[in-house]
């Protein structure tokens, strides 16, 4: 199974699921949200660590980024500049770039809407960046709390991110199957009246 293949296999469950499977680990922090409502994001992370408010680390791995990748960027959680936006958006689109997480702010949202790419962001900022410092790129970095290393697991849906580490990933994707039949078997007991306290083998009052 290549990489990418692994990534879409994993990527099939919900973040809810992966995190159970990966142990209650890997969620990065509730302020990274989703731009777009009801977009999934499943790609392999490819990092950043950018200057405050500079963004040319961005610019130069957006051009050079394979196919299937996730941008993750950390931008210190710089709340006063946009690392992301429209035009970003496009020339990911282009390249086959899955889509973007950052701990920073983004612009452009509208666009970004529109066009139904998936970007994962601390926050919302008019204001753009300077293009000066060339960054770090391929670096491991902390967006959300989650270290993140380039050739991890990124998913993402509406409940947030969770990051799944490239080293043991196969093992979740078994747990997260094992997961799955364990959450659809519980939900077929609450279709039939069964009480969650029994379904959940919880003791009584």
């Amino acid at each position: 199974m290549s990489q990418l293949e692994l990534a879409d296999a994993i990527g099939k469950f919900p973040t809810a699921t992966l995190y159970e499977a990966a142990g209650k680990r890997g969620d990065m922090a509730p302020k990274i949200r989703p731009v777009v409502s009801g977009v999934k994001l499943v790609g392999v992370a490819l990092t950043i660590r950018v200057w405050p408010g500079d963004t040319l680390a961005v610019l130069r791995t957006i051009d050079k980024s394979p196919a299937g990748t996730v941008i993750v960027v950390d931008a210190g959680e710089n709340d006063s500049a946009a690392v992301w936006g429209g035009t970003s958006c496009k020339a990911s689109i282009v390249r086959g770039i899955r889509g973007c997480v950052t701990n920073g702010c983004v612009r452009d949202v509208d666009e970004i809407i529109a066009l139904r790419f998936p970007v994962f962001a601390g926050g919302v900022s008019p204001r753009g960046t300077q293009k000066n410092h060339p960054g770090w790129i391929g670096v491991p970095i902390s967006v959300g709390g989650v270290t993140v290393h380039s050739g991890d697991f990124i998913v993402g849906d509406t409940d947030g991110i969770v990051v799944v580490a490239a080293a043991g990933a196969e093992q979740v994707l078994a747990r997260a199957r094992a997961q799955r039949d364990k959450e659809t078997d519980r939900d077929a007991r609450v279709h039939k009246g069964e009480s969650l306290t029994k379904i959940l083998d919880l003791p009584p009052e």
